[in-house]
């Protein structure tokens, strides 16, 4: 005969204690976060500006020309290839040295993707471009053109600006020279946001010859890297950090001869590019410890009572609606990409722990309240005991999933 079950005798504490194990994943995985925090430390670029107090020497000079730094825009040519370039080079029979000295970036618009500026430029050419010019009318600073100003033609006329005289001045060298001020909207070509947060963009100024017999047999555009650079303000109310900037000739290709009925095109362009990243310990803040502090109701939710099996269950729909709104709110100002984001993965893993947390909420009580129901008090004990080592296991199970599956989310 079995002895009836006591419903008014006490079980075990309602407070259940932190086992060492989840403890110890935990301070792992803050281990981590840092250790992924310090591996992307983008620290700010100086600039070739700087303040000079001329009533005492000044004590040091800050520069930094960044050249190592280029974008990859295409396939690196190789050895035999770069020889031919530089025949072509000396065969072509004008070119034109161009420099850039951009003084603010703003308006930076991932969703858009674009960016303003506003600098100067100045060319110098010899005297065959000048016969060009002349026989056809043209001024240097209305054929050389930013191709990627977002609103070509209705600004193309206005956004370089001659400073001082509209006419080109002849230096003692022989040379023919003159400077504009320029201002405007550009599109932003390359751009990556696979480690969103963690993310860098580069600041491209295209100029190319807008004349359709100035092609790269024709024409060469020489980088000015000696006197070309970036401003004190470049990174004012950006919300970026400054990496530095890069220059360098390219060749434009065009799939087209614009009805010239001479098959395909190619232009010497000139590249400007300044390079930005996101303040990586900003997005740690801002964006990576809210959601490790909601992930952590995941975590310790099973550290309840069962017999709260109303709270329990109501966790992890509360932090799925948590979720929900805090991936809206961080991806606002992003634009559409065709792949996932360091970030996106991130929120996967956080759905897929939260979606675990639930069905074991589910299964909890159920297994609870059949445990409840059997009259064998040693059975009872057993059963009710598996259920607390189950929530013992749940958080350093989640943790280390957790772990997991971010690290793989980082390296892919």
């Amino acid at each position: 005969m079995t002895t009836p079950v006591d419903r008014t005798r006490p079980r075990r504490s309602h407070q259940k204690p932190w086992n060492s194990a989840a403890l110890l994943l935990a301070l792992a995985s803050i281990l981590l976060l840092v250790l992924a925090v310090f591996s992307v430390d983008n620290r700010p670029s100086t600039t070739g500006d700087y303040l000079e107090l001329t009533s005492v020497p000044p004590s040091s000079r800050h520069l930094n020309r960044g050249m190592g730094d280029l974008l990859n825009r295409g396939r690196l040519p190789s050895h035999r290839e770069l020889q031919l370039d530089r025949k072509q080079f000396n065969d072509a029979p004008m070119k034109i040295s161009v420099g850039i000295y951009a003084m603010n970036n703003y308006g930076i618009d991932p969703e858009v993707p674009s960016f303003e500026s506003t600098g100067y430029m100045w060319f110098k050419w010899g005297d065959e471009l000048q016969q060009y010019l002349q026989k056809t009318g043209l001024e240097i600073w209305k054929v050389m053109t930013p191709v990627n100003l977002l609103d070509i033609p209705q600004s193309a006329d206005t956004v370089l600006v001659p400073t001082g005289t509209d006419k080109p001045i002849k230096m003692k060298d022989g040379k023919w020279y003159q400077t504009v001020a320029y201002k405007g909207k550009f599109y932003i070509d390359r751009k990556d946001f696979r480690l969103h947060p963690f993310t860098r963009l580069s600041l491209p100024i295209m100029m190319e010859a807008d004349d359709i017999l100035l092609s790269y047999a024709n024409l060469r555009i020489v980088p000015d890297l000696q006197g070309s650079g970036i401003g004190q303000y470049i990174d004012s109310n950006t919300g970026w950090v400054n990496l530095g900037w890069s220059m360098a000739e390219y060749k434009h290709h065009y799939d087209t001869d614009f009805g010239f009925g001479e098959g395909a095109s190619d232009y010497s362009q000139l590249v400007f590019d300044v390079k930005y990243a996101s303040g990586p310990w900003s997005a740690f803040w801002k964006i990576l410890v809210p959601l490790a502090i909601v992930m952590a109701m995941v975590v310790g939710a099973t550290k309840m009572d069962p017999e709260q099996w109303e709270v329990r269950l109501t966790m992890p729909v509360t932090v799925l609606l948590t979720l929900v709104f805090l991936q809206q709110s961080q991806d606002s100002g992003m634009p559409r990409l065709p792949y996932l984001t360091f970030l996106d993965e991130v929120y996967v893993v956080s759905y897929s722990l939260t979606l675990g947390s639930f069905l074991l909420m589910l299964w909890g009580c159920r297994r609870y309240y059949s445990a409840l129901k059997i009259e064998d008090p040693i059975a009872q004990e057993r059963a009710l005991y598996r259920l607390d080592k189950a929530d013992d296991y749940w958080p350093a199970a989640v943790i280390l999933a957790g772990m997991i599956s971010v690290t793989i989310c980082w390296f892919t």
